[in-house]
């Protein structure tokens, strides 16, 4: 029954930086050295995708913004200056004791901030280095055949002609139509996403619901025996710059989000507002701490997050398709890494293309000589198989560890909780002390 608190100080902590090296081209040189893979067809001729506004939040860790670095200094700074530099957390009870202080630096040199930003600016913030000509109309993916030449075929919902790819890149998350084709035969599911039992509520408030004394860097979570309530900025203060390496003040936009434990699936589309929030203020009436009873009062819950994780899949990759992001790892919030996690995969996945393709594409004598000429298929498939043995283990630890963390938002009878301020007072100490 307490296995997961004695771990509890590790599952906090950021994931550090992944040692391993890739023995691959340089990071500023991905972009240039990777060769089309796709047909001609698949680009132009098309209008800019138009998003649904996302009114949800979005962290990201220190791992995930040094990727965004090494992508492009421009898309880093306007991704990190969009959001709220997150320097620690502070983990207070329900009774309004502060029990602990969590870093949220990389503690390296530069130290790096986590940066909460609201997922629309995020979206934003990429799409604006987007050329819109690189951009298909929004066109769901009904199945995946394949060419006689074994090259898979997209084919759309909406009846328009399927494309046919060297590679097809599944990131189309926890209920990924793609993966079928990865994991099995492309007719059923048969490593389908698994709802966690529990549902995320959340919106963004006016700063001024927040204390004027607030340090910069701090966001707030409370822990109680129904769940969790957690707040803090998601903006900075115009004409204000931190690139995550500074603090800066908070701007005129805050965020807030609670889970709760719930046995069976809510219906995401038809739910009782009013309803759910009542719950919500039934849950934390008790709570000591003000700014969680200004934001009951006044919150407004136009959506619900029921938490989808996956299951561990087999593989990743497969068939011309290979997984990234929720598709291949659908995780707990809890982790703090859902987006960073699918930037490293990005990331790894872009290089091992980079580098297999470069060899495909190189006239060298000493290819032609001792072997006969590769593939694309083969380029793709090393590439491939290299990401999913390079990224697979880390993130099986974060996600492990992501699981153990979870099970402190549901409801705890009145020991459990005591001992679980009673870890994080401890934590905090130890930490304070820099024994931790």
């Amino acid at each position: 029954m307490w296995s997961w608190m004695l771990p509890l100080w590790k599952a906090m902590l950021p994931p550090e930086e992944d040692s391993a090296q890739l023995p691959l081209p340089t990071k500023r040189q991905v972009q240039s050295q990777i060769p089309s893979v796709l047909p001609s067809d698949w680009v132009g001729n098309h209008s800019p995708l138009q998003a649904v506004t996302l009114r949800s939040q979005a962290k990201i860790a220190p791992n995930g913004l040094s990727v965004l670095r090494d992508l492009d200094e421009a898309i880093f700074a306007q991704v990190a200056n969009s959001g709220y530099p997150v320097s620690h957390f502070e983990l207070k009870s329900a009774y309004g004791w502060s029990l602990a202080r969590i870093g949220a630096t990389n503690r390296q040199d530069p130290e790096l901030h986590t940066v909460l930003i609201g997922r629309q600016r995020l979206w934003d913030c990429l799409r604006d280095h987007v050329p819109d000509d690189a951009i298909m109309d929004h066109r769901l993916v009904c199945e995946i055949s394949y060419s006689n030449g074994e090259k898979p075929i997209i084919e759309f919902a909406d009846g328009s002609p399927g494309l046919e790819a060297d590679l097809v890149i599944g990131a189309d998350g926890a209920k990924s139509v793609v993966k079928r084709y990865v994991t099995g035969n492309g007719t059923v599911d048969e490593h389908p996403a698994v709802f966690d039992g529990l549902v995320g509520v959340g919106g963004f408030i006016p700063s001024s619901y927040l204390s004027d004394r607030e340090p910069r860097g701090k966001m707030t979570v409370t822990f109680g025996s129904h769940g969790f309530f957690g707040y803090g900025p998601s903006t900075i203060a115009p004409q204000s710059n931190h690139f995550a390496e500074c603090m800066a003040p908070m701007g005129d936009e805050s965020t807030w989000w609670s889970t709760y434990e719930c046995k069976d699936l809510p219906d995401t589309r038809h739910f009782d507002k009013v309803e759910i929030r009542r719950q919500l203020r039934e849950r934390h009436a008790g709570w000591k701490d003000p700014v969680i009873q200004k934001i009951l009062d006044e919150a407004i819950i136009d959506t619900i997050y029921p938490t989808w994780i996956m299951p561990v899949l087999p593989t990743w990759y497969g068939c011309g398709i290979v997984l990234i992001g929720d598709a291949a790892h659908a995780m707990q919030p809890s982790s703090g890494q859902g987006a960073s996690q699918g930037l490293e995969d990005a990331q790894a996945l872009s290089m091992f293309l980079a580098h297999y393709l470069e060899r495909y594409y190189s006239q060298s004598a000493l290819r032609a000589a001792v072997q006969k000429p590769g593939t694309i298929r083969e380029a793709v498939d090393q590439a491939s198989k290299k990401y999913f043995e390079l990224r697979q283990p880390r993130v099986k630890q974060i996600t492990d560890r992501a699981e153990q963390m979870g099970d402190m938002k549901r409801k705890k009878r009145l020991v459990e909780e005591w001992f679980t301020y009673l870890i994080l007072w401890v934590i905090g100490g130890l930490r304070l002390s820099g024994v931790l």
